[in-house]
Formats: structure tokens, sequence, C-alpha cells
């Protein structure tokens, strides 16, 4: 018997879902033998409908009711209406994947936060929009939204972009919006993770579910359930579970999961018999009318498909099944709870393995990234996309192509820096251009930079690139000198200029080079290094064809206006910017002897070479530069050179 019929007079069993499963023929036929309700993972958060391009090309029109997008979410829709499985609908307000020009003056995040006002016009006519589409494009699927995610957090209402643009009430105001357009049948529900927390437990009846109740504006109480092995005391979960219960109408599990890092045998048992633990306090609170729980979804359909393990950084096997959808211990213990050993039969999944093959959606990827981004208007024409890690006051910028999600951005981030990462005119999703501007490429990307600072009000800052993302390094520090405070610059050459003038890169894309040459050594006895190698090819793998704007660009190289070796080396010693160079022995590119002409060149430098490593040395060793950047970093900020006075 599967789960949603041993279940079945109690309440639904769903599952959470993300484009891969809904492109694997294999998991949608898993999905609709096991359960009988599921929601969309991430796409159908705020940023998924929020029509960037539209709202940024047309701020004026779009101001008070942003443009939205509904390509994200159909598919779900469709799948959910052809099968007649009903949908929960996740979520409408959140403080997160909710992108920040949505909060800003004309939808530029150069321009300051919007007013009240105009944020709750924002707002209702955002829900207005969401939930027209739906109701009247796909009656009856969806039948529950959580309509306000996660607003409790540190003992109060948690700070964000609602917060500061509208205020607390933002809560109030979005069910009120979600009630008036919503379809009679479909119910409101708050959602918030960690609820068996005393504390919180607390702030959410005052604050979040009693005003709402009192304005007949909810339906239900949404509580996450990520757990782990060792925490909560389930008895805490109960008392939740009951204080919810006795309060609204109903109460939804909604994002179940339980962290376990070790797939072990007798690990499985474990979680097998927590698993069981909590479906029995879930069961009697039901059956004895102390909770009306309507629904329980786990968060992912199988192990390999969880968000825990990157959200934890260790594989976890969190789930009721794994691998090609089969069961674990822990679904036979889910469904002792309500049914004997002789009704339970062993599952055994019936898909061929095509039907576990499915081509990775690549313009899905590319179009998800895209909006990851933040955005600022530059110049007419001219919108350019960044990545935002960190925060406060001590500023890098770095400006390249493209990113790699896990390099030294990142980990510097962590370290304490509030790291942008500009994605350069020209290359998605800044804005494309149609004008070739010569050899003033790089000038005109330092220039960028230098705007988006501007945009930003950020005055001094230290700049970060690695190979290109230097070449537009060496020029900002020849045009924007005052506003560096510290130059770190991984594989940066620059090329030699009787090399010709033409980019790699646009070598390769051109035909005159086939392949380029070997980028790194072989690894030998490093396993974290080929894991992370392997890693970024499967990164790299998934990107799709570059747009024919991107292939035509040929950025060429830099400093190509000294014409000469030997004016090149003037201009580098003019820098006074303290740099730190990063290179690598086995580097065909920027290789040690372009790196140590500019830094002989160069009056306040440090050169650090690693052995057995090439030009992709940023995403190889990322802990280790990033070390040594950090350093570097600290020691200009203290002293604004690169070496101390005093020891």
């Amino acid at each position: 018997m599967d789960l949603k019929t041993a279940f079945a007079g109690r309440f639904k069993v769903g599952a959470a879902i993300s484009r891969m499963n809904l492109s694997t023929p294999a998991n949608m036929r898993f999905l609709l033998d096991q359960f009988n309700s599921f929601t969309v993972e991430n796409d159908m958060k705020p940023m998924f409908f929020l029509d960037s391009e539209a709202n940024f090309k047309e701020p004026e029109k779009y101001n008070l009711a942003p443009k939205l997008r509904f390509d994200f979410a159909s598919p779900y829709l469709d799948f959910a209406k052809e099968h007649q499985i009903p949908m929960r609908g996740h979520t409408l307000v959140w403080h997160n994947q909710t992108p920040k020009w949505f909060f800003c003056r004309n939808y530029d995040e150069g321009e300051g936060l919007a007013d009240r006002d105009t944020m709750l016009k924002r707002l209702e006519n955002y829900i207005r929009g969401v939930l027209t589409f739906v109701q009247e494009n796909y009656p009856g699927v969806i039948y529950a939204w959580d309509v306000v995610n996660e607003v409790i957090d540190e003992g109060d209402f948690r700070k964000s972009l609602w917060t500061e643009t509208v205020g607390t009430d933002f809560v109030i105001k979005a069910f009120e919006f979600a009630k008036k357009y919503k379809a009679p049948e479909v119910k409101l529900f708050y959602n918030d993770y960690d609820t068996f927390e005393p504390w919180k437990r607390k702030l959410i009846i005052e604050k979040v579910l009693k005003p709402l109740v009192a304005e007949g504006l909810v339906d239900g109480m949404g509580m996450q359930t990520h757990l782990l092995m060792d925490k909560p005391d389930l008895a805490e979960y109960e008392i939740s579970l009951h204080s919810f219960g006795e309060l609204v109408p109903e109460v939804q599990i909604t994002e179940l999961d339980i962290h376990n890092a070790d797939p072990s045998e007798e690990s499985m048992e474990r979680l097998a018999e927590r698993y069981k633990e909590l479906f029995t306090i879930i069961v009697k609170a039901k059956d004895e009318g102390k909770a009306n729980v309507t629904a329980v979804t786990f968060w992912n359909l199988l192990d390999e498909n969880s968000w825990l393990t990157n959200f934890r950084k260790e594989v976890s096997h969190p789930l009721l099944f794994e691998g090609k959808c089969q069961a674990k211990k822990a679904y036979y213990s889910v469904l002792e709870t309500v049914l004997s050993k002789d009704q339970i039969e062993k599952w055994t999944p019936e898909y061929t393995d095509e039907e576990y093959q499915s081509p990775p959606p690549f313009e899905y990827f590319k179009t998800m990234r895209s909006l990851m981004y933040h955005r600022v208007h530059i110049e007419k024409g001219i919108d350019l996309c960044f990545e935002e890690y960190g925060s406060g006051d001590n500023y890098i910028l770095s400006a390249q192509v493209g990113f790699y999600p896990f390099g030294m951005q990142q980990k510097l981030a962590s370290m304490g820096y509030h790291v942008i990462c500009i994605t350069l005119r020209g290359f998605y999703p800044s804005s494309y251009v149609e004008e070739d501007y010569g050899d003033r490429w790089y000038d005109v990307f330092a220039e960028d930079v230098v705007k988006v600072a501007d945009k930003l009000h950020i005055d001094k800052f230290f700049y970060m690139g690695a190979s290109h993302g230097a070449g537009v390094g060496w020029h900002l520090m020849l045009l924007a000198p005052s506003r560096i405070k510290g130059f770190i610059a991984c594989v940066p050459g620059p090329h030699s200029l009787t090399e010709g003038s033409m980019s790699m890169r646009q070598m390769v894309l051109s035909g005159i080079i086939k392949e380029p040459p070997p980028m790194d050594p072989p690894i030998d006895n490093d396993p974290r290094r080929e894991k992370r190698r392997n890693f970024r090819s499967a990164h790299i793998a998934m990107n799709p064809e570059p747009d024919p704007r991107e292939k035509a660009i040929d950025y060429g190289r830099p400093l190509l206006k000294f014409k000469t070796e030997e004016k090149l080396c003037e201009a580098l010693h003019t820098i006074e910017v303290p740099t730190l160079i990063l290179g690598a022995i086995d580097d065909p590119i920027s290789t040690p002897e372009l790196m140590l002409r500019s830094a002989k060149a160069l009056p306040h430098c440090k050169m650090i070479l690693y052995s057995n490593c090439g030009h992709n040395i940023d995403t190889d060793l990322v802990e280790e530069l990033s070390g040594e950047a950090d350093r570097f970093m600290k020691q200009v900020d203290h002293d604004g050179r690169v070496y101390a006075w005093d020891m």
C-alpha cells in the first residue's frame, strides 16, 4: 500500500519537486504512485513570477503593478491539471528569493527603496496577478497557499526589506490581499521553520496567528518540520502541534525532512524510528482532535534531490526514498503508524531505465540563474547585473564574463567581506551590446565597475579578478586608482603585446584554435581537488551555448594601447595601488614569466606562485587563495601597503 492510500481519510501526503524531477518521467510516475499532493520547491517563489526584463525596461508603466511571468510555474500547473493531482502554492510573500529591485524606486537598486504606499500597491497587484492567473487558467488545482513565509526570527519580526519599506503589518496586508483575490475553496496558511522552539511558538501565536485569526484572514499554520536526528525533543514538537491546532482550523506539515549524514544500516534504522515517532504524534493529534492536520509534505522526493546536502555541506539522507525511487526502512516505519505489518507490501518501483533519463533543461537553468542577479541601470540601453554575497562596508568588486558559484568570491564573503560580482556588459544577463568598442573594451569594462560602485554608493573598495577579470583590474588601476584600496590579481598576465590582440576565448570560438592548451596539470593523490575539478566541469557542462551576440564579441587583450612591452611596463610602474598577484607555475596563459615581469614593474606588489596548478587556480585552490587574499586585504586596511612596518 502506498502513502497516499495509507493516510487517506486523515490527510494528504505530498512531496516537493524541482524542474529536474518534472523533466524525469520516472520521478513523476513515482509522484503519482505514492503521493496525492505536491509543492513546487522553488519555481513559484516571488523571484520566478516577477518579470525582471519588462519591469526594468518600462518601470513607469509597471511601477505600481509589476509585470509578472508564468513560464516557470506553468509546467507544474499543467502537470497537476492533466493528472488531477492537487498542489500547495509556495510561497507568495517571503524575505528571501524576492529580488531587491522589487523594493526599489523605478525597480533600480541604485535609486533607493520605494515608499510604503508604492510597496503596498505592488504587493496587492502582485498577489492579485498570481492568484488570478492560477485560478482562471487552472481552477481547483491549488488548494492552499503559503501566503507569508518565515517572518519570525531572533525573538521578533525578522528585519527584512518588507519591514523596512512597509512595516510589520505587511503580514496582515498580504493576507488581506490574498483573501480578497482567492477562490472560495482555497485555504491560506502562514508557514515557518523551527516551530517547535518554545520562544518561536509563542511569538508566532501572539504576533502572527492571533492577529490574523481576529481578522478572519488565516485558515491554517504551516509547520515546516526540518528536523535533526537528535533535535528537537519531539515532546516540544507535539506541544506546538497541539497549540497551533487549538488556534487555527488546519495545520499542515509543509517541508518535512530529517537530516542524517550517516548512510549506515544502523543509522537508517534510527532514522526509521524517528520518523515513526513523529508520525505517531501527527496521527494521534489528528485522530484525537488535538490538531486538524490536513496535509503532510516531504521536502523532495528522493535523498539525492534534497536541498540539505548543499545547505548542510555534507551528503544528507533525510527522506523515505532514494536512488531509483527505492523505499528505505523509514518508509515502512511511517506506514506502520496506520497499518499492521501484514497490510504493508514491499514497494517495488517498476520504471524503466529510459524513464530515469532526462536531458538537463539548459535554458531553464540559464534563465533561473539570471533571476538571482541584482541589476542597476548605468546608461541608456545598458543594465549591468551583479551577484551579491556577504554584507558590511568592506567591499570587494569583481567583474568577469561569468562567475563560478563556489569560488573565491563566495569564500571571501563567508570570511566577512561584502562581495559584488559584476557580469560584464555584452554578456548575459547584463545588457547585450551592438557596438564594437575596438581596443577600448577593457576601458569600458573598468568604467562600468566604477559606475556600479557609484550606483551602490560604494566609495573605496578592493578589486579582485581572474584572467580577463584581472585584465579589467589593470585598466581600473590606471583609470580610477583613487577608488581602489587594493588589487587581488589572479593569473593576471597581462599578455605579452607581441602575441597579438585577439583574446584566447575568441580564438577558440572562431576556430583559430581548435581547443585551448591544457589549463591545469594532472592532480596526483589529491581527492579533494579532483572532486572540485569534476564539480566545476559538471557546472560548466550545464551551461547553455552562448548567445550569438556574445560569441561576436572580441574584447581582445588588456593594455593593448601601450603597443610595446617597454611602454606596458612603464604604465604598470605608475600603479601605486597595493597589488597581490596569485599565479600558477603550470599556467600556459598567464605564465610565471609574464607575472614576474608584471610584479617587477609594480612598485607595491606581492606575488605568490603555486606549483602543480594551472590557469583555473582560483577555483582549484579556493581556501588557500582566499586565505592569502584575506591576509593581504587586512594588511592593506591596517597599513595601506602590502607588507607591515611593525611585526
